[in-house]
């Protein structure tokens, strides 16, 4: 088949990213990869590195036309639910995953195959394979180009509607840090709306940079002692995003950095309470929705980072914010930078980019 997909999840082996990269080159199969993947940023080949798929694939013109006929899973399954629903969407696809032994990584039940073996090692022999049989030459595909070019569209739509923002968004941060962060930087993102606004909204990179996380059966245990554990071990400098709920959970973390002499910057995202649950079915229950799901706090965060020793910042404008971050990164010591937002206004911020991504495809003939 020449209608194939590439998907890289979480925990993929860090030398992945050159061999998976150089498979997809040669069949010009694209490369769906999470952030957590190891994927959307370095030095390696990221021409077929798609990074802004949960926008485009909730466009259900462009899902329903372009079924692949193959997908090659590596790592565990992304967090983007677009993605699972696409999969869904196409049952009939050939499925293969690709898994070391770390266990049954397979919510969906549609693989058709599970391939325990190394994935680099897999890649590299079926590059090797392939070219010989093909002596280097593929035959040409068109495949990829709608792909593509939902990418670029997707990309800058999204970008053209933040940029007339000029309010704090939560989207917003992930594209500022992405313009804010330098080679070699580590960005550590939690559970619930940070790890998928860094999903849809952290673009790929060429620059060589760690995006870490914590993805648990419960999303805010251990964040912040985590990504401190990250920074012991020589993950500098590392730039910590996380919600308000999962810094108050485990806010007594922050004492390793006093402890042990780490520096490292903490943006916080506090939209005083869970704001992922706005997202979801339950919000329409408004009589105990707020008791049970937003449960809002309305605690100040600032003595907190004042009994740690920490810098604090209270980024009300992005010129407070990308100095801010800066600081931190170029800095010692621990930073703190809050970003207040208000979650149903968050929830339009995400809902109005979706028909922007659907007009741009139109616009350029993809869809």
């Amino acid at each position: 088949t020449r209608k194939g997909l590439i998907v890289c999840g979480p925990d993929c082996p860090p030398a992945l990213a050159p061999a998976v990269a150089s498979l997809a080159a040669l069949l010009s199969f694209p490369i769906l990869a999470d952030p957590l993947s190891g994927l959307r940023c370095g030095p390696h080949d990221r021409a077929l590195v798609l990074a802004a798929y949960d926008a485009f694939l909730r466009d259900e013109r462009f899902v329903a036309r372009h079924g692949p006929e193959l997908v090659l899973r590596f790592g565990a399954m992304p967090t983007a639910k677009p993605l699972l629903q696409f999969l869904q969407r196409h049952p009939a696809a050939y499925q293969l995953l690709v898994d070391e032994g770390a266990g049954w990584r397979e919510p969906t039940s549609l693989a058709a195959e599970h391939l325990v073996c190394d994935p680099v090692w897999l890649c590299d022999a079926l590059v090797e394979r392939l070219a010989a049989k093909s002596q280097g030459q593929m035959p040409p595909t068109l495949w990829s180009s709608p792909w593509l070019s939902a990418e670029g569209a997707a990309r800058g739509a999204i970008a053209a509607a933040l940029a007339h923002r000029t309010t704090i968004s939560e989207p917003g941060v992930f594209v500022a840090l992405a313009e804010l962060l330098p080679a070699g930087a580590t960005l550590f993102v939690g559970n619930s709306m940070p790890v998928r606004d860094c999903d849809t909204f952290f673009p790929s990179s060429g620059r060589p940079l760690t995006i870490m996380g914590n993805r648990g059966a419960n999303g805010i245990d251990g964040l912040v002692s985590t990504a401190l554990g990250a920074v012991a071990g020589g993950a500098r400098p590392l730039v910590l995003v996380l919600g308000d709920l999962s810094l108050y959970h485990d806010s007594n973390g922050l004492l390793a950095a006093k402890l042990h002499g780490l520096s490292a910057t903490v943006v916080l995202i506090n939209n005083d309470g869970g704001g992922i649950f706005s997202f979801l079915p339950q919000a329409s229950e408004q009589d105990r929705f707020e008791q049970l799901f937003g449960t809002p706090h309305g605690l100040d965060f600032r003595p907190l980072a004042e009994l740690y020793g920490a810098r604090y910042t209270l980024a009300e404008s992005w010129e407070r914010f990308n100095a801010a971050v800066l600081e931190g990164i170029g800095g010692a010591g621990l930073h703190l930078v809050e970003v207040r937002t208000e979650r149903a206004r968050n929830v339009a911020d995400h809902r109005e980019l979706w028909p922007l991504v659907s007009a741009a495809m139109k616009r350029d003939g993809i869809v």
